[in-house]
């Protein structure tokens, strides 16, 4: 008699053809590289799923692309250079949003050439943890088409994108059509490439509608190696809510202006445990979207830009470890 298959085994089974995740990440701060070594940890035991890591190389020219079989490697050369970038100075900048923007048309560039068949792009952080079984159930409730989701934000000001709806940059799906138009309409001279990446995106995608869609975010302060119980009980509840995207993005209590990578990577491994040792309800993650959708916008789906204010009215979706509210 044959045993059925172990929760591992039906995990790493996980498949979804139509979909491109993409993680980008460069050496800004030390954090990424503990959490990219997490994430090759992460990734293995989801092995039916295309994930690209991309980050940019001094070591090729400006424009060239290659996969080392680690990373999706951008070139640019000495042309995006210089002792002001964040690494250095660690002040952000709109030419610091320039050269990531450049990457990413690269490598969306790079994906629209290697794959034959349209796809779904979803581009989320280093420092964020995805369980891939709820973000398949995510992509079925999505057109394939026109298709621009993830959790909302909208601009007052300056006058010029007041109002415009756009997606977190941490948890963005974008349908094959999207990343062609990107690619299409991509000025690198043009004032919007100095944007933060999330606002070019929406601002480039003037024709498409945005569909709301949840996150839950890590952000309460922790030592390290703190708060294990806590934070694995958080995640799993979470999990059972339907979630699909958990962000960490914290310091550590003593030292809030560097020590994230002593802090991010154990929460992080404590989601990643947590989601490897339950079982994914897509009842769950469609009633959560159904919920959120209804905080964010009245239940709506929602134009390139709106008027009327988002999350206007009672909120019952939990955003992070800081609330007090819902669910």
């Amino acid at each position: 008699m044959s045993q059925a298959p172990s929760l591992l085994a039906r995990i790493a089974a996980t498949e979804r053809p139509d979909l491109v995740v993409v993680i980008g990440y460069g050496d800004e701060l030390p954090v990424f590289r503990h959490c990219r070594a997490l994430w090759q940890f992460y990734a293995a035991h989801f092995p039916n799923i295309d994930i690209v890591f991309t980050r940019w190389s001094d070591k090729l020219g400006h424009g060239e692309v290659h996969h080392n079989g680690y990373d999706l490697l951008i070139g640019i050369g000495n042309q995006m250079q210089g002792a002001g970038g964040y690494a250095s100075s660690g002040v952000w900048s709109g030419s610091e949003n320039s050269k990531w923007i450049y990457r990413q048309m690269l490598m969306q560039d790079y994906l629209l050439r290697t794959r034959t068949k349209p796809f779904f792009c979803y581009q989320t952080t280093l420092t964020s943890v995805v369980d891939f079984r709820a973000l398949s159930t995510v992509l079925d409730t999505l057109p394939k088409t026109g298709c621009h989701a993830g959790p909302v934000g909208r601009l007052n000001a300056p006058e010029d994108v007041a109002g415009l709806i756009f997606t977190s940059g941490s948890s963005s799906i974008f349908s094959h059509d999207a990343l062609e138009r990107m690619r299409e309409r991509y000025d690198p001279n043009h004032p919007y490439s100095q944007c933060p990446n999330d606002i070019w995106q929406a601002l480039t995608l003037h024709d498409f509608q945005r569909t709301p869609l949840p996150m839950y975010n890590f952000t309460r302060a922790r030592a390290p190696m703190a708060d294990a119980e806590e934070i694995s009980a958080i995640a799993r509840q979470k999990l059972a809510l339907g979630h699909y995207h958990i962000r960490v993005k914290t310091v550590e209590p003593q030292n809030a202006a560097g020590r994230r990578e002593d802090v991010d990577p154990w929460i992080m491994l404590r989601i990643m445990e947590t989601i490897l040792s339950v079982e994914h309800s897509p009842e769950s993650t469609r009633a959560l979207i159904a919920a959120y959708r209804q905080d964010a916008s009245a239940g709506m789906i929602l134009p390139a830009r709106s008027a009327s204010q988002l999350y206007a009215g009672q909120r019952t979706v939990s955003m992070g470890d800081e609330d007090a509210i819902g669910i």
